[in-house]
């Protein structure tokens, strides 16, 4: 009986020595690999907010580059007609937005259909602009009522998606 005592007394013993090195042990592996993550989201952090503030910085260019305004100045020539211009700055939008596509891997879901929803709206401010003005007038017809049409809209698309963009950037501060 003292035989099975004793050797019950070592077991439980070397079980709870056991169990208090093993806890030990997985509390440091744990903070160990706490600290291994940690450090791989501080590396990767450098890497990626350039890379992300570019994609920031692209897409406020992207926006102001598709503002009527702005394509008036780049896009228009003298003797072109409204119908033309019209395609022009349909073309104009597309491509600059084709140009920008990837960037929607850097940034927030939401912001991403901020400028999805601006551009689509734009498209939709040009075709509509577009039929109040015959294709044959003068382009300057076409770009005066969508410069005067634009700047009369309230929260346009656009500056909504420029101030999303803005408060993005200023979270990763």
């Amino acid at each position: 009986m003292d035989i099975i005592l004793d050797i019950l007394k070592f077991s439980v013993s070397g079980i709870l020595v056991f169990l208090a090195t093993f806890f030990v042990l997985k509390n440091l592996l744990d903070n160990r690999e706490k600290e291994r993550r940690h450090q791989m989201r501080i590396e990767t952090g450098k890497i990626l907010t350039p890379i992300k503030l570019t994609a920031y910085e692209r897409l406020v260019l992207f926006l102001e580059r598709i503002k009527p305004e702005s394509m008036v100045v780049r896009i228009q020539y003298p003797t072109m007609k409204a119908g033309d211009l019209h395609l022009m700055y349909i073309q104009q939008v597309r491509e600059e937005f084709e140009h920008n596509v990837s960037q929607q891997i850097y940034v927030s879901e939401d912001l991403w259909r901020f400028v999805v929803a601006a551009k689509e709206s734009l498209l939709q401010f040009i075709n509509t602009c577009s039929e109040s003005v015959p294709k044959d007038v003068p382009a300057v017809e076409l770009s005066k009522i969508l410069i005067e049409k634009y700047n009369e809209t309230e929260n346009p698309p656009i500056d909504i998606a420029l101030v999303v963009l803005k408060n993005e950037i200023k979270t990763l501060a």
